[in-house]
């Protein structure tokens, strides 16, 4: 005769159950890597206010400077304000060279204006000019190591002085 053993349920169901918790963790983390959050990309930095656009500049030459102004739409707050410049531009050409149209101008900064408040938000500078050059200035407002969009430029010729010669009379 054989002789049985009795089945015990109570290891049956706990390999079962260690099995099942065993299974389970594995599909959870295959499952979440796999379907995750998605691809990710690289950091976004947080969205700041655009830079405003200098407006209106317009220039005023007298012998051998120019006095540019212009205009902001409206005034700079908090740590906008306190961070801001202006900055000019200049390209200059001789004026023996012929004009290129089409042609890419070559800027340079030559002055940087701090940003000071004003109830009619117009600025100003002056900056010297040499005879003989076609001369185009624009301004940006530079704040945080953020620059604003390119003024108007404005476009103008300093031609060299001429002395008057007096003829003698006889």
């Amino acid at each position: 005769m054989k002789r049985s053993v009795p089945e015990r349920p109570m290891v049956r169901g706990a390999v079962f159950s260690v099995i099942m918790l065993i299974l389970a963790g594995i599909f959870f983390l295959f499952g979440f890597s796999y379907f995750g959050c998605g691809i990710k990309g690289p950091p976004v930095p947080p969205r700041q206010p655009p830079v405003p656009a200098v407006v209106d500049l317009a220039y005023q030459v007298a012998d051998q400077s120019v006095t540019l102004t212009w205009y902001l739409p409206g005034p700079l707050f908090g740590k906008q304000a306190t961070h801001s410049t202006f900055g000019l531009y200049r390209s200059r050409t001789a004026l023996a060279e012929p004009v290129c149209d089409g042609c890419p101008l070559v800027f340079e900064k030559v002055v940087t204006v701090p940003y000071v408040h004003t109830d009619t938000n117009r600025f100003s500078t002056d900056a010297s000019l040499d005879p003989g050059y076609r001369y185009v200035f624009k301004v940006r407002l530079e704040t945080d190591g953020r620059t604003g969009p390119d003024s108007n430029p404005v476009q103008f010729d300093h031609m060299p002085d001429v002395p008057f010669e007096q003829s003698e009379t006889p």
